[in-house]
């Protein structure tokens, strides 16, 4: 799991997206018989090598923050029951079950307008040197295929039996939306309508990109 949770950390920093896509080239010249398969498993390691080897000969490339990530995170990982994502308050699934409100229902878009729509099981904080630090969901995702979700007059219901992406459950809290679910009676027991929850205000993008997030 640690393993999946830091290539995700990395494959979601802009700030390297240069040395990923450098990584790949590297893959394919070699002629590389499953390229996504060794970028996933070798890439951290590559990375390390490649920012400490640019670091020794002081590149002006390599900021404090290219160190940390290079140097994996702090073997300590913690875990949270809830926090505050630019103002938005999200619960894990464990604690929601005992709340009359529920705030652990989470929607990510995909990269084709999709969108994915799941549970929030974990909240992870992965430390890294300079006090660095990058804050993780891990969720149980639901199967969204044409049999287990239906959007009929703009209202989009979905089944909650399946579950799917099993060995892709973390985002990064950033990109996380809520979302509540609501039980469908039209469609059945196991079936839920989304609520979609218009944060407007608390949505806006700072001017530095960062995220205000609240470990609770």
């Amino acid at each position: 799991m640690r393993d999946r949770a830091e290539f995700y950390i990395l494959n979601n920093s802009p700030e390297i997206e240069t040395y990923l896509n450098q990584h790949k080239q590297e893959l394919q010249l070699r002629g590389c018989l499953n390229p996504d398969k060794a970028h996933r498993n070798e890439f951290a390691d590559w990375f390390f090598e490649k920012i400490y080897a640019m670091n020794r000969v002081h590149a002006p490339e390599v900021t404090h923050e290219l160190l940390s990530l290079a140097s994996k995170s702090n073997i300590f990982v913690s875990s949270y029951p809830a926090c505050i994502v630019n103002g938005v308050r999200f619960v894990t699934h464990a604690r929601d079950v005992r709340l009359k409100t529920q705030n652990s229902g989470v929607s990510v878009p995909g990269t084709e307008n999709e969108m994915f729509y799941g549970q929030l099981q974990e909240i992870l904080e992965f430390s890294y040197l300079n006090d660095f630090s990058v804050v993780l969901f891990k969720c149980k995702w639901f199967r969204c295929d044409s049999r287990r979700m239906v959007t009929e007059n703009n209202i989009t219901s979905i089944n909650i039996t399946s579950e799917s992406y099993k060995d892709d459950q973390f985002i990064l809290a950033s990109q996380a939306q809520q979302v509540f679910y609501v039980e469908d009676p039209s469609h059945g027991p196991n079936w839920r309508v989304v609520q979609h929850v218009n944060h407007r205000s608390i949505w806006d993008i700072t001017e530095d990109g960062m995220s205000d997030i609240d470990l609770l």
